[in-house]
């Protein structure tokens, strides 16, 4: 017997993605994968014979056929959740850096309210007070020129939002030069807001009055602490780049997709064109749990007819 050649055997495949429009000639290239799997099935239609009792099949008729492809996506691009969520056009919403100075919440008792911003801090600024600070001065670094408002001002220390520039420890923080200010002996910034009741006399404390999701701005009351409906919420935020888009807003989705495999690989080199695949996710996409949260797309080869006769599905090929 003559030997097999190993060559043709490919094994453990590895290889790449490329997605674009149906007719297209430009591609993303979709990442890392958990698994690509390619299904082809082909349904026929048996004649029995009505002359026996055997029953035997005297004639076979290709009835359908269907080529599948399922691929679960470990990278999250916007490209690719776009497609998994059957998306919108993707939109832009960055969160510009700012403050929000003495708002009021809706408040509702052990319940979170969403504050609107993420990726919220404020400074406290400790040292020793000469003059006078109050709520709502505006004071500047006398040699840093770091300017900040003060959101609540206490014995030995103020919290400080709006802050512009890089406060120098050992500096005075001035709201009248030499007549009203602190000097900084420490500066921390907090994943906090300031929690002041409207006369601004009382700072309210997380974990006893309040408590707090800073990374996405979510504040909740304690019913045990003593918050006022009336408690005004300071805070500065970071500059966050974000976009989305509205699922299931679109009725399908039709990409070209190209799959080559490693030419490092074991095996034979391939590549598939696939014409015109209509994609939709299929299953569970773990968003909290142990694991890769890695959404399976699955696709449905579909005719391109603007191909060749014949050529309107998918090509195969091999090196």
């Amino acid at each position: 017997m003559l030997g097999s050649d190993t060559k043709n055997i490919r094994y453990n495949g590895t290889g790449r993605v490329y997605m674009g429009e149906v007719g297209g000639l430009s591609f993303v290239e979709i990442g890392e994968l958990e698994n690509l799997a390619f299904g082809q099935t082909a349904s026929t239609e048996k004649l029995k014979s009505n002359r026996h009792a055997a029953r035997a099949t005297i004639l076979e008729v290709d009835q359908e056929r269907e080529a599948t492809l399922n691929l679960g996506l470990r990278e999250l691009s916007e490209e690719n959740l776009q497609v998994a969520f059957l998306g919108s056009a993707i939109n832009v919403d960055n969160q510009a850096a700012g403050n929000v100075f003495q708002t009021v919440p809706a408040y509702v008792n052990d319940r979170f309210v969403d504050l609107g911003k993420l990726n919220v801090f404020v400074t406290r600024i400790t040292g020793a007070i000469v003059g006078s600070l109050a709520v709502g001065d505006t004071v500047t670094g006398d040699s840093s020129g770091a300017t900040a408002d003060i959101a609540f001002a206490g014995a030995g220390f103020v919290v400080l939002v709006n802050l512009a520039g890089t406060i120098t420890p050992g500096e005075q923080l001035e709201e009248t030069a030499d007549t009203n200010y602190i000097t900084v002996t420490s500066m921390e910034k907090l994943e906090d807001v300031c929690v002041a009741d409207a006369a601004g006399a009382v700072l309210r404390a997380q974990g006893t009055d309040y408590s707090l999701d800073p990374d996405y701005g979510m504040l909740r009351k304690l019913s045990t602490g003593g918050m006022a409906d009336t408690d005004v919420v300071s805070f500065d935020h970071e500059a966050v780049n974000r976009k989305y888009v509205h699922g299931m807003s679109s009725g399908s989705v039709e990409k070209k997709i190209i799959v080559v495999t490693d030419k490092d690989d074991i095996g034979p080199r391939q590549r598939y064109t696939f014409h015109k695949v209509k994609l939709a996710m299929n299953g569970d996409m773990p968003l909290i749990g142990d694991g890769v949260a890695a959404p399976t797309l699955q696709g449905s080869v579909i005719e391109d007819s603007s191909q060749p006769a014949g050529q309107g599905y998918y090509k195969a090929e091999m090196m």
